[in-house]
């Protein structure tokens, strides 16, 4: 059984003139919360997700990102603290860096026609203070560990994040930087230079509840 805050149960006790004005109090009170409240299932809104990351080249940095992106959350965004579950992946494929050649001396190296999808798996997310609901106005910082597989290699990695509501919705992201060779990955060498080893992959979902 869910507890009761204390200072839900004041208004609970506190005698009101009728019915209707203790709805018109409760609905003040909880506001958008109310309609997120219970365990739910969130899913990333199409064309509206992507996955990115920047890699350091010594001629010219670059970036990449994917839109083709698959994911389940469970979560009661009314408090976070009651666990969060969940899965994203991405096909090797659909990333791009703006360049044709270079986008395919990635999937080779990523070894895309072995292992053609990129996941992330949620083992834990944790925030300065539970238990806590994720807001509106203002984020709600996180830390999200999880198993990350890249090139058919598993590591459990860990990113910075924050969410918050928006029209409805949550809109989660996150960042992490590590190595390419945590995952077997020899960094992809153009000319005279090599890319460097670490990289940065960052996330921004826009995610919305289904039944």
């Amino acid at each position: 059984m869910r507890r009761i805050d204390p200072r839900l149960a004041a208004v609970l006790s506190t005698p009101m003139p009728s019915a209707t004005s203790l709805v018109c109090l409760l609905l003040t009170w909880l506001g958008p919360a109310l309609a997120l409240a219970d365990t739910a299932r969130w899913v990333p809104v199409p064309g509206q997700s992507l996955v990115s990351f920047d890699a350091s080249f010594p001629p010219a940095d670059f970036s990449g990102f994917a839109r083709d992106i698959t994911g389940e959350f469970e979560a009661d965004a009314s408090d976070l603290g009651q666990g969060v579950t969940g899965h994203l992946s991405v096909q090797v494929s659909t990333m791009s860096t703006g360049n044709d050649g270079r986008d395919k001396d990635m999937y080779k190296v990523l070894a895309a026609d072995r292992n053609p999808t990129m996941f992330f798996v949620i083992q834990t997310v944790e925030a300065p203070s539970f238990p806590l609901g994720v807001a509106e106005h203002t984020d709600t910082l996180l830390t999200i560990q999880g198993r990350l597989s890249i090139a058919g290699v598993e590591r459990v990695k860990r990113f910075s994040g924050r969410v918050r509501i928006k029209q409805g919705r949550l809109w989660v992201r996150g960042e992490s930087r590590f190595k390419m060779s945590d995952f077997g990955i020899k960094p992809p060498q153009y000319l005279l230079f090599r890319v460097k080893d670490e990289v940065g992959v960052g996330f921004d979902l826009l995610l919305e509840r289904r039944p």
